[in-house]
């Protein structure tokens, strides 16, 4: 059960995911005990992660994939928490079918990219196939980031600055003394460090929503290929649709890959015969997915008035 003082506290972690109970409950007129109360369970129920999100643009993610991977049953739970765990993995979702696991991931480089997926991904035990899709185009995807912005150059971060992002990106609701004493820093270089990449926008730190807690309970994917000289229109018109949370175009074949959430499969079954019905369109693959793992969307405003 999502209470109105449980909103009230997502909508302050919107602005900013590290604000204190102390902050929260001064905000709010309640006592920080039952900020400190309400935002747990949250947590601990899994209504809400809260973690630092990568900027692409800011960070230079300019290599991407979508990855459909075929896993062994015993070894499927370990797979999804070992991609998890991943920095520049920012979207799990499970699927019954062919593959059983479906991941977005971003690098600052395609080598970068190339290594994880032969080095890293293939040799993961359970592992039995998997197909990769390079990301040619985003059309809609890192809302919160702004749209139609170039990527940069990565900057010069030192290995430490990816640690500390990466720990953010597991729990970003860590204190400062926890990050620095993991990463054997000093406190004041953690914070330092954190205050600069937030102020430098390479990241943002949100909470983000189980759908199933949000009326969002039908997620699909869909793979279609596409007339060539239709690839841009086609796109910005499936992106225009607020239940729509990725969509991109391949360089592998003329094809675009697009993600839908909504409140239930009769909704997501008109919608995707919609977009389906567009000339242009041809030969889709849908996948239903089962459960969303991971995800770097807040992708239903409205549930929170």
């Amino acid at each position: 059960m999502i209470t109105s003082t449980d909103k009230k506290i997502i909508k302050i972690l919107q602005k900013d995911g590290r604000a204190s109970y102390s902050d929260i409950a001064q905000n709010l007129g309640i006592t920080p005990s039952t900020a400190a109360k309400r935002a747990k369970y949250m947590l601990e129920h899994r209504t809400i992660t809260v973690r630092a999100m990568l900027n692409p643009y800011k960070l230079g993610l300019i290599a991407g994939a979508f990855i459909a991977i075929r896993t062994s049953p015993e070894h499927r739970e370990s797979l999804q928490a070992f991609l998890n765990k991943e920095l520049f993995v920012s979207t799990i979702l499970s699927t019954p079918g062919r593959f059983d696991i479906f991941c977005l991931i971003r690098t600052p480089s395609w080598e970068g990219l190339h290594d994880f997926i032969s080095s890293r991904l293939a040799t993961c035990p359970g592992v039995l196939d998997y197909d990769v899709n390079f990301i040619s185009k985003t059309f809609t995807r890192f809302q919160i980031f702004g749209r139609k912005k170039k990527f940069e150059k990565t900057p010069d971060l030192k290995e430490v600055d990816w640690q500390i992002l990466h720990q953010l990106c597991l729990n970003g609701r860590q204190s400062n003394s926890d990050i620095a004493e993991k990463l054997d820093l000093h406190v004041s270089t953690v914070s330092r460090r954190i205050q600069e990449f937030l102020s430098q926008e390479y990241i943002r730190i949100l909470p983000h929503p189980n759908p199933t807690k949000f009326d969002y309970a039908s997620s699909v994917v869909v793979q279609a290929w596409v007339d060539i000289s239709q690839i841009q229109p086609i796109c910005e018109m499936i992106g225009s649709f607020e239940e729509v949370f990725m969509v991109f175009s391949i360089i592998n074949r003329p094809a675009i890959i697009f993600g839908v959430h909504t409140g239930s499969n009769d909704i997501t079954t008109d919608l995707i015969n919609y977009f389906l019905s567009v000339e242009g369109l041809k030969d889709p693959i849908v996948a239903l997915c089962s459960r969303v793992i991971k995800s770097n969307c807040w992708w239903n405003m409205g549930s929170l008035n």
